[in-house]
């Protein structure tokens, strides 16, 4: 695409420009409407063309317009938007740095142009690179930086937004944030009275996960199941994907492993076609994890050895850290402790860069029971507590239940029958805030 010979061009000047490039004289350009002399004094800054003006003269010079006010050139928007979208595609394949430059490029050419539905979107994928590089606070603010042009965006990209702020929100802890932020947008967009179901999947795909945490079983399977019915409307194969790859965290939450699996490969399936390497990569991670849950131990550890490997290769720092953690568990339970230990430790330097409460109290529980499985059980106590403190603190109920068993199961071990029973009474009261709805 041509660039601005100059970013100040009068407006005036450029009319003259671009009807001397076009071989047309002032006459030629103003009649029938308006004479020589006049279009001489507007492009010699003299008059400033009035909205009629300025639209008789772009049709006669073959543009818009605003492709003339603003020197944009025919075609930029759906140029522009190609553009992020291949850049996009490298990101995916781990190409963070090139990404980033074109994203950066393409958001200041939106704005000279003035086309705010493509600088929105820029920086949407803008905050995608910090995403990807586990930077969260950055992320946030990429993402709250793209909502200020929220309103010239499509709902389909405003929606987006609102689900990586709302994912941002429960990475940092804080699970109710994220589901007020998704619900009220939700709210927002059915209000309009207008379909796009697109925009509605993404913001139902968003509730899943945090209910989920939050022990909200029965409003994350609603959310599931809402999601299902818009399904077949959906236009975008990303927005289907990643609500496949949801979904079937609730379905294996509540014993549907049979739907569970179909909409893992679903994702895997659809992210391949489109050339989504990280997501594709994200979504052997999510096997490996069912896989882990129903005791598939062998086929768990090949999975999430390849889903590391490949989220390593795309440059997700997110994802490689959620593959290690569940390889890390599927290595404790084959027994490997040292391996295991090895794994989880070795993630925590970046754990340490990261406001991730989840993930940093998953890694404090594995390396709890990796110390309870050496038979050191006063430091398997101290892990499994602060996991504990970390999971009540920012809800994540569900975690809870589990963690307060080991730690109740290991102060018994030690004869320290008193707070065992508070451990188990913790993740008694944690349970009784949490829903787990049929599981049919």
């Amino acid at each position: 695409m041509p660039s601005k010979p100059n970013g100040a061009e009068p407006l005036g000047a450029r009319i003259r420009r671009l009807r001397r490039a076009r071989g047309l004289t002032q006459r030629e350009l103003a009649e029938p409407r308006y004479d020589r002399g006049f279009l001489a004094k507007v492009e010699s800054g003299g008059r400033l063309p009035s909205d009629d003006v300025l639209s008789h003269l772009a049709r006669r010079l073959g543009l818009t317009p605003d492709e003339l006010r603003f020197d944009r050139p025919p075609g930029a928007a759906e140029e522009l938007t190609a553009a992020l979208e291949t850049a996009y595609r490298e990101l995916q394949k781990g190409g963070l740095e090139a990404a980033e430059r074109e994203f950066s490029r393409v958001e200041r050419r939106a704005a000279e142009y003035r086309l705010p539905d493509v600088q929105c979107h820029a920086r949407f994928y803008l905050g995608e690179v910090q995403w990807q590089r586990y930077d969260i606070p950055l992320a946030d603010k990429g993402f709250a930086h793209a909502m200020e042009l929220a309103d010239a965006a499509s709902p389909r990209l405003r929606a987006m937004i609102v689900n990586r702020l709302a994912a941002c929100r429960a990475l940092s802890g804080d699970l109710g944030a994220s589901v007020a932020l998704v619900e009220t947008a939700l709210a927002e967009l059915r209000s309009t009275g207008a379909s796009d179901p697109d925009a509605e999947l993404a913001l139902l795909t968003a509730l899943i996960h945090p209910l989920i945490e939050m022990g909200a079983l029965r409003r994350a399977r609603r959310a599931a199941e809402e999601g299902r019915r818009v399904l077949p409307s959906a236009h975008r194969k990303d927005i289907s994907a990643r609500y496949h790859r949801q979904a079937a965290q609730l379905w294996q939450e509540i014993g549907l492993v049979d739907r569970a699996e179909k909409d893992l490969s679903r994702a895997l399936r659809l992210f391949t076609s489109i050339g989504y390497d990280r997501d594709a990569a994200r979504s052997r991670w999510a096997r490996g994890f069912l896989w882990r849950r129903l005791g598939k131990l062998d086929e768990a550890h090949a999975e999430l050895r390849l889903a590391r490997d490949l989220l390593a290769k795309a440059g997700s720092q997110e994802g490689v850290l959620g593959a290690t953690i569940e390889l890390a568990d599927v290595r404790r339970r084959q027994g490997e402790l040292d391996e295991a230990a090895e794994l989880a430790e070795g993630i925590r330097p970046l754990l340490d860069r990261s406001p991730d409460i989840e993930a940093r109290a998953e890694v404090l529980r594995l390396l709890g029971l990796i110390a309870r499985a050496r038979g050191d059980l006063p430091g398997a106590t101290a892990l499994l507590e602060e996991a504990a403190s970390a999971q009540e603190k920012s809800e994540l109920r569900g975690a809870l239940v589990a963690t307060s068993l080991h730690l109740g199961d290991t102060l018994r071990a030690r004869g320290l029958i008193e707070r065992a029973a508070e451990a188990y009474r913790r993740g008694v009261r944690a349970a009784a805030m949490s829903d787990s709805g049929p599981a049919d």
